[in-house]
């Protein structure tokens, strides 16, 4: 079994996608598998992927038969991953050379459920960088509940791409990606994932590049985002206080 999953959601994502499969190739520790989901793409998505996996035996394709959105395939990726541990990534993202080897690290030297990395904001225009974290390190629940939920600014926020989890804790709970939120998913998954873990270590390093485009979801409000925000927010204070 591998160490670690990297699971990418590909939809149409040919312009940049050659960025982020070379960043992934460049990775001082191998010991990964690259699981692409592609959701049914009409572009040189899948054209570019088999590129790839013609030259890397651990770079692997599995396609959506119709377009199901990012969660639904992050979903297939959990269901097809043979790591121990699991990331998700975007196709338009890309990885500092030491991405992988820190989270191998991390969870070889410390008995942890999740880690955390820092990130840069990517545009045309600039790159943003974000404000470090007091102190790295092991924390509570309580403290990454408050960082990925806070609206703030912060280096762990409510994503996953700077974050590794255990694969079987995730299938030992039966944690999924909510297919029915445009927005918010990600975050909602964190807290579900942090409140039935129990070990945590957070850490400032900047190792993921964060690409925005206009285009974005997150950069779209309409009534659909702004009801999904709704549900998500209800999902994420019930599973706080339930748990």
């Amino acid at each position: 079994m591998v160490k670690l999953t990297l699971v990418m959601p590909l939809y149409n994502e040919a312009q940049l996608l050659r960025r982020s499969l070379d960043s992934i190739v460049a990775q001082i520790n191998q010991d990964f598998e690259l699981l692409m989901i592609n959701d049914a793409s009409t572009d040189q998505t899948v054209q570019i992927a088999q590129e790839y996996i013609q030259q890397h035996a651990n770079f692997y394709l599995v396609s959506q038969e119709f377009n199901q959105g990012i969660s639904a395939a992050r979903n297939r990726g959990i269901q097809e991953a043979r790591g121990q541990l699991i990331t998700f990534i975007d196709g338009d993202d890309w990885l500092e050379p030491q991405y992988t080897d820190y989270f191998i690290q991390k969870f070889t030297q410390q008995s942890m459920d999740l880690v955390t990395c820092g990130f840069f904001k990517e545009s045309a225009k600039s790159q943003t960088t974000i404000a470090p974290l007091k102190r790295s390190g092991p924390c509570t629940r309580a403290h990454l509940l408050k960082l990925i939920t806070q609206p703030i600014n912060n280096p762990v926020m409510g994503y996953t791409w700077n974050k590794v989890y255990r694969l079987e804790l995730i299938r030992q709970k039966q944690l999924w990606f909510d297919s029915d939120l445009p927005l918010m998913e990600d975050q909602v998954f964190d807290v579900q994932y942090v409140s039935a873990a129990q070990h945590f270590y957070v850490d400032s390093r900047q190792l993921y590049h964060y690409w925005q485009h206009n285009q974005s979801v997150t950069h779209t409000y309409n009534w659909t985002n702004i009801k999904s925000i709704g549900r998500a927010n209800y999902r994420i204070l019930k599973t706080i206080t339930n748990h």
